[in-house]
């Protein structure tokens, strides 16, 4: 049976092979609780990269380089300044992200979590859950990675205890069921040795549970089966328009509306260098014909009875990465998929410590760095948008001073106001 890997309030998982296929898992944990010796096992031993690549000896700490001078991948809308490795077995994908543990480098870590749809938090036998697991822990579950599997590492220094692992394992089940994630697994395991990594490890007798690998193996990524169709147009080229699906499922026949514009209809998707497609999904880059004119860049396209929301007045959820904050009344952009939304802060609603509990007092205080802000966004013209829920490219976004000073990366929890739709 697999679990699958779903926000809270999201919608079923999507049976196709495309989502069944690749899994997006985010490795987080504190600076030297072993998350990148655990990744680099666990490319070692499934052959994934050989042992000429290691320039230091394993005895000697070289899993954790193993990493070291691969190619960043780019997000959907950010750099993503993670390092991150593709590993293939057992008829699975699985894209790895090695998020950084620096308080410092928030921001990269919260750009990771916004790319994986489930997470591994590695968590040292002996040092439990310290304060920036705590904070990674939030930031998963804001991003929307709500399933998480724990690795309790360096369990060869604590003597294969099994009271040991119990006592870490119980500390995290306690912060995930406080914070709202879904704790799928909890895995006892040694990345210097290679106990429970891919195979069961021969030291602990005690657990029986499955393997790290194969625990992960049992999830399934959540998709976009109950997600609306939300389509960008990119470019228009010779009368076909370059788009993108950001969620959903797109068929020719279908009909599509913009805001202000008349309904068109879908009559042929084409990619390039293959024949005519009958439909595109998520993640998609197509080139589309449509009746009538074509549609402007940036021009966002919904099924007529499934638009997104549309307002001016957006209640969001920042995390703050700019290490002079921001406070109340300030210019601001949104920079997300479709285009940049101008506006001000309005209202901070309350501010606190993204690695302690939110407060239920208001606190309307300048948001401070590594702070989880409410806010209220006054856009300076209304524009469509979605829950981050209901899709996760509209409903999330960096928050910038409307210069080059990034403020935060946030997410959408409510669309209201004046629609002019």
């Amino acid at each position: 049976m697999t679990t699958p890997v779903l926000p809270e309030g999201g919608p079923t998982p999507a049976a196709t092979a495309r989502d069944a296929d690749t899994l997006r898992v985010a490795f987080v944990g504190e600076v030297d609780h072993g998350k990148s010796t655990l990744l680099g096992r666990l490319l070692l031993d499934t052959g994934s990269v050989t042992t000429d690549r290691l320039e230091v000896p394993v005895a000697d700490g070289g899993l954790a380089f193993l990493l070291d001078g691969l190619t960043e991948e780019r997000a959907d809308l950010f750099t993503l300044d993670t390092a991150s490795a593709v590993l293939e077995t057992g008829g699975r994908r699985y894209v790895l992200i090695d998020v950084p543990g620096h308080a410092e480098l928030l921001v990269n870590m919260a750009t990771g979590a916004s790319r994986a749809e489930a997470a591994v938090i590695v968590v040292d036998c002996r040092e439990r859950a310290a304060e920036q697991t705590r904070r990674h822990m939030r930031v998963l579950a804001m991003m929307g990675v709500t399933a998480v599997v724990c690795a309790i590492t360096k369990m060869d220094l604590a003597g294969w205890a099994e009271a040991e692992f119990h006592t870490a394992a119980r500390q995290v089940a306690a912060l995930a069921d406080e914070i709202g994630l879904t704790l799928v697994a909890a895995v006892p395991v040694s990345a210097m040795t290679g106990d429970n990594a891919t195979a069961a490890g021969t030291r602990l007798p005690w657990y029986a549970g499955r393997p790290l690998l194969d625990t992960l193996a049992d999830l399934t990524p959540w998709g976009d089966g109950g997600a609306p169709l939300r389509v960008e147009a990119q470019d228009v080229v010779d009368g076909r328009v370059l788009a993108r699906v950001l969620s959903g499922e797109l068929r020719t026949g279908d009909r599509l509306v913009a805001p202000g514009e008349d309904a068109r209809t879908a009559l042929a998707i084409e990619r390039f260098g293959e024949p005519p497609q009958e439909s595109a999904a998520t993640g998609d880059n197509i080139g589309l014909v449509l009746s009538g004119p074509p549609c402007a860049p940036g021009t966002l396209l919904a099924p007529p009875d499934r638009r997104p929301l549309r307002g001016d007045r957006w209640r969001v959820r920042v995390l703050c990465t700019a290490e002079d904050g921001f406070a109340e009344g300030a210019r601001c952009t949104l920079r997300r998929a479709g285009a940049d939304l101008t506006g001000r802060i309005a209202r901070v609603e309350r501010h606190w410590d993204s690695a302690r509990r939110a407060p239920a007092a208001t606190d309307r205080g300048p948001v401070r760095f590594s702070e989880v802000a409410e806010l209220t966004v006054l856009l300076d013209r209304p524009a469509d948008g979605d829950d981050v829920r209901v899709c996760a490219p509209l409903g999330r976004f960096m928050l910038t001073d409307g210069a080059a000073r990034i403020l935060g990366l946030g997410i959408v929890d409510e669309i209201a106001g004046e629609d002019r739709r």
